[in-house]
């Protein structure tokens, strides 16, 4: 189904009526006495087996996701099997024999451990779809629901990929599933900053990715950064350079808009502008506020996680003691 997820940010409000929220900086937390009740629907499954005589029964089953801006002649050439590139991805998710049950179980943790530190929050249905290869926006959540792109997990070397660049298609992976959504959960909470700085840019970062990790404790390093696993290594053993580099060029306090796309958003790699480039992840400033936001939550135990989001960034990084391993 074709679904173009915009990003929205409804929950905001609700994020922000919190009030109380668990203090840990542990990940090990037991979350098995949490309660959830979220019902999975495959819905790419539903829709791949109907024909246009169901579309009537599909639109009053599933209203939030057969969305009336539609014209039914869209959906109905679906449903007919006119429309090959919506043939193409069914027979592709197909043939990838997706473990549902599985991903019910991952997300369901996820949800457990997100109301495990933030008791208030609201769980919803799950959903799985056809995105038309939307991979950009893998995972929406909404108010009423959470939606999984289930074409843009298919494998990094899929062939309907081939025409995505290398290190956007590296995690378009079924074990990518629990960090993305657990992504979007923490962006539920923290609000982009208004901080112009490079230091600001990182700590809000940090704080994204620090929350993700709680969520989805069991998730890889390489992707919650969405690096390559040789490039987050990389990131580990040579975090004290990378550090170096930032504060020798004066760089924490500056507003140089160019300093986000050489460290801070998605590419192929950052740009120190030396001969290293080609070893480094894009965005390597993001796991830089990670450490540090960690570091802060070592120090200051008792803080709880509705302060951290809050904390202005100078703030949090002069109380971090944040020192780089070596």
């Amino acid at each position: 189904m074709t679904l173009k997820l915009i990003r929205i940010f409804v929950f905001f409000a609700f994020a922000k009526a919190i009030i109380s929220c668990n203090t840990t900086s542990k990940k090990d937390v037991v979350v098995d006495t949490v309660k959830v009740e979220s019902s999975f629907f495959p819905f790419h499954e539903d829709f791949a087996k109907a024909g246009p005589d169901d579309l009537a029964t599909l639109k009053a089953k599933y209203p939030n996701i057969l969305s009336s801006r539609v014209p039914d002649s869209v959906w109905l050439a679906r449903l007919s099997g006119k429309d090959t590139i919506q043939n193409l991805l069914e027979d592709a998710i197909a043939e990838k024999k997706f473990d549902l049950k599985k991903i019910e179980s991952q997300v369901v943790d996820i949800m457990k451990h997100v109301k495990y530190y933030f008791p208030e929050f609201q769980e919803t249905p799950v959903y799985t779809v056809i995105s038309d290869v939307d991979y950009q926006n893998r995972i929406y959540v909404g108010e009423n629901e959470l939606i999984i792109s289930v074409d843009t997990y298919l494998g990094k070397d899929h062939e309907l990929y081939q025409g995505i660049s290398a290190y956007q298609r590296e995690h378009l992976n079924p074990e990518q599933i629990p960090a993305d959504v657990a992504m979007e959960y923490a962006k539920l909470f923290v609000e982009p900053t208004m901080d112009r700085t490079f230091l600001g840019s990182m700590i809000y970062h940090g704080k994204l990715h620090y929350l993700q990790s709680l969520f989805a404790p069991q998730a890889a390093g390489a992707e919650l950064f969405e690096y390559k696993p040789v490039k987050y290594d990389y990131m580990v053993e040579n975090e004290s350079e990378v550090w170096r580099y930032f504060v020798d060029r004066d760089l924490l306090y500056s507003t140089d808009n160019k300093l986000l796309p050489r460290f801070i958003l998605a590419a192929p790699f950052s740009k120190f502008y030396l001969e290293v480039d080609q070893e480094t992840p894009g965005g390597a400033a993001r796991y830089i506020g990670y450490r540090i936001v960690e570091s802060y939550m070592q120090y200051n135990e008792q803080t709880t996680l509705d302060q951290l989001i809050n904390m202005d960034a100078d703030v949090l990084f002069n109380k971090s003691k944040y020192k780089p391993k070596q």
